[in-house]
């Protein structure tokens, strides 16, 4: 629960900090980036790990051969696609480009491995 809670709250703060440095992401304020980051979080656990997997099979052999940076890269990629269900989802959120949801995924996706590790270990 504890996990759950500071993955939550971390993805807010994300959120908003993406929003100040990527030019073409705009959140409204702190409670759209928590709907956001709620509906992200139920995202990723209903349709995230499907995806994984199947990103997973389609891109094998780069994971393979780049080892933990191609499993990085498609976790980003599914972060990037939970974004874009969300923006469509929460009023407070939007993309100016597909691009820069996946800034915005690359930089969640770092911050979510740090403080899953952080509140693991």
């Amino acid at each position: 629960m504890t996990s759950l809670v500071a993955s939550c709250l971390a993805f807010t703060f994300g959120l908003i900090v993406c929003s100040a440095l990527l030019p073409g992401m705009m959140v409204r304020d702190l409670w759209s980036a928590f709907k956001a980051a709620v509906i992200c979080g139920l995202l990723s656990v209903v349709l995230g790990k499907l995806l994984f997997f199947l990103l997973s099979l389609v891109f094998f052999f780069p994971i393979l051969i780049s080892g933990p940076i191609g499993a990085f890269l498609v976790q980003a990629f599914v972060n990037t696609i939970l974004l874009v269900i969300t923006e469509n989802l929460v009023d407070g959120v939007r993309f100016v480009r597909w691009r820069t949801a996946l800034w915005a995924a690359i930089a969640l996706t770092l911050l979510q491995m740090l403080v899953t590790r952080a509140v693991a270990g």
